[in-house]
């Protein structure tokens, strides 16, 4: 199960932290973050009470003029490191292009490399025929390219971790329950989250942190159970930056913390 830690990371950091309240338009204004920002997170994997690093998920934004638009482009890369590379090499880019202010997703781009496992995923949004196309190939195999419908309020797993940061968490209340639909491989997949308590975790480099904590029910399967939950810790100003994720999986846990954060555009609040 070790072998899945970075897999478990970019999706976990990726989606786990997107709220999207249904009966809304999915409106919202980009004022938590710019382009030349760039975060990235160390992940640990624990088995019998040892943590061990090992690899890292990296997210940019970048301004990119792309369909003929000024556009954001939204990057995420996981890598696992030399050391351990031997045992289960893990070279990850997720990336999507979106409005630099609602946020709504044009194209979606994924390539993959897992221990020899390769896989390319490409989503063209807005398609004439108001639905979404998808490519898909894995490993040596041939291109398949299919259609789904699309819908309001659907994101890849990139851009939902972004729009959930410009959301407005000022009058959330402990219990408050939120869902999304993040559309993964040919598949929608929708998660919900429930939001904790105000809770303030000390993180190293950063201080003491006041954080919005949440839980994530997470959708059983081969590598988390039906009873598990995943744990956020949001930080509680204009960021919403995600700054530490744990959670047990089915042998051990996982856990993802902020080691570094460039062009921010706030300054992260401590105390």
């Amino acid at each position: 199960m070790i072998k899945k830690t970075l897999i478990i990371a970019i999706y976990t950091l990726s989606s786990a932290l997107a709220f999207s309240q249904k009966g809304t338009n999915c409106q919202i204004t980009n004022t938590s973050f710019s382009a030349g920002e760039s975060v990235c997170y160390e992940v640990s994997y624990t088995w019998f009470f040892i943590w061990t690093d090992v690899g890292e998920v990296c997210f940019t934004v970048d301004a990119d003029n792309r369909f003929g638009k000024t556009l954001l482009h939204l990057k995420a890369t996981g890598r696992s490191y030399s050391f351990y590379d031997w045992f289960f090499k893990v070279r990850d880019l997720y990336e999507s292009w979106v409005n630099p202010v609602t946020l709504e997703p044009f194209y979606y781009n994924r390539r993959i490399y897992e221990g020899g496992f390769t896989k390319e995923n490409e989503y063209w949004f807005h398609q004439p025929d108001d639905s979404i196309k998808i490519r898909v190939k894995r490993k040596n195999g041939p291109n398949r390219f299919v259609k789904i419908k699309s819908q309001s309020c659907l994101f890849d797993v990139v851009s939902s971790v972004y729009y959930s940061r410009c959301l407005n968490f000022s009058n959330i209340k402990p219990g408050q329950a939120f869902p999304i639909d993040v559309l993964m491989d040919e598949e929608v997949y929708n998660v919900k989250y429930r939001f904790l308590k105000k809770e303030i975790k000390s993180i190293p480099g950063f201080g003491k942190i006041p954080c919005l904590l949440f839980q994530v029910d997470l959708i059983a399967g081969d590598i988390f159970s039906e009873q598990q939950k995943l744990i956020v810790w949001v930080t509680d100003d204009k960021n919403k930056l995600p700054v530490l994720i744990e959670s047990p999986i089915r042998v051990g846990s996982i856990k993802a913390r902020i080691k570094s954060a460039k062009g921010l555009r706030y300054k992260i609040r401590s105390i």
